[in-house]
């Protein structure tokens, strides 16, 4: 067996059942074997599984377990040389799965390869890859900031696989040997943060990560965080970054993060409420919705939002699941 693919669902039954299709598309034959792990969504995917795609193997989870640890529970019974794990939301075109393991079997030093993620309209997602959190990054990182980043490096320009510090989970290629021997993914993350917590352990085992444009996928971007609160989501997006640099860089460093982010939050709500005064009612909406999301990482900073941390798992720093 070449290639497991590991798929992690929560309420994505539409976007899972599109998933699936591409993937048949690709024609990858005998040699790959596809698991999905529903996350206790309970949303009929099984049923569209069983009925549409005999092939797969489905795997339910009782409760909601989190991304990291869907995807080691996938992993236990792969038998594949390389893993692909996929967001359910995603959707391969043609080629993509055979440019990732091409990457992977041509450059021995490459652990772990990403993909060219796309919005459905063809518009390239700068989230493909990420720098490794720090204050800087964590502080002032935007879109804009990323798009400009990949123009003036020439990134957008390249055809061939090269490496990056860390790509996105939403499509990730993992050599299975080494996902097994660092232990998978670290529970400590929920949901958000456990990708790039993982392609730091692949590069500290001797290993390179690769972003790989020719693999392109469709991501249509946060489908199931979309059905919880936005609060939820950006309130888990800061808490992930934090738990990454408590276990890598130190709780000094997460607190001067955390202090950072604050006064930046600050800042933030202070030109947006001011630039609110003077514009139209129609944009006045737009930035009341910039409003509540600064307010709310600012009560995050301050320790006000304690609830996020019945989402995370506490474990000792170097938790390993069995793979």
């Amino acid at each position: 067996m070449n290639l497991s693919i590991v798929i992690i669902n929560w309420n994505s039954r539409e976007y899972l059942e599109k998933c699936l299709d591409s993937l048949r598309r690709e024609r990858l034959g005998s040699n790959c074997e596809i698991v999905v792990v529903d996350g206790a969504s309970y949303d009929g995917s099984d049923a569209m599984v069983r009925d549409r795609f005999p092939e797969v193997h489905y795997i339910q989870s009782p409760e909601n377990i989190g991304y990291g640890r869907c995807c080691n529970l996938g992993a236990r019974s792969a038998r594949g040389k390389y893993l692909l794990m996929l967001n359910p939301d995603t959707e391969l075109k043609q080629g993509a799965t055979c440019a990732l393991v091409a990457a992977l079997e041509a450059r021995p030093e490459f652990g772990l390869a990403g993909a060219r993620l796309t919005d459905p309209d063809g518009a390239f997602q700068s989230s493909s890859t990420h720098p490794l959190p720090g204050v800087f990054n964590t502080v002032f990182d935007c879109e804009f900031i990323r798009n400009f980043l990949w123009r003036v490096s020439g990134r957008s320009r390249k055809r061939s696989p090269f490496p990056v510090h860390a790509v996105s989970g939403a499509c990730m290629l993992v050599r299975s040997s080494l996902f097994r021997s660092i232990g998978g993914f670290n529970p400590r993350f929920f949901m958000y943060g456990e990708d790039i917590d993982l392609c730091q352990r692949v590069r500290g085992a001797g290993y390179r990560v690769c972003h790989v444009p020719m693999a392109e996928v469709v991501h249509h971007g946060g489908v199931s965080s979309a059905q919880r609160s936005s609060g939820f989501s950006q309130v888990m997006i800061r808490e992930a970054v934090d738990v990454f640099m408590r276990i890598h860089q130190g709780k000094l460093a997460a607190f001067c993060c955390r202090c950072m982010l604050a006064l930046s939050a600050v800042a933030r709500l202070a030109l947006v409420a001011l630039a609110w005064v003077f514009c139209r009612s129609a944009v006045r909406l737009r930035l009341e919705g910039v409003i509540a999301k600064w307010r709310l990482v600012l009560r995050w900073c301050c320790g006000a939002e304690n609830w996020v941390s019945h989402h995370f798992v506490t474990t000792p720093r170097r938790v390993i699941c069995n793979v």
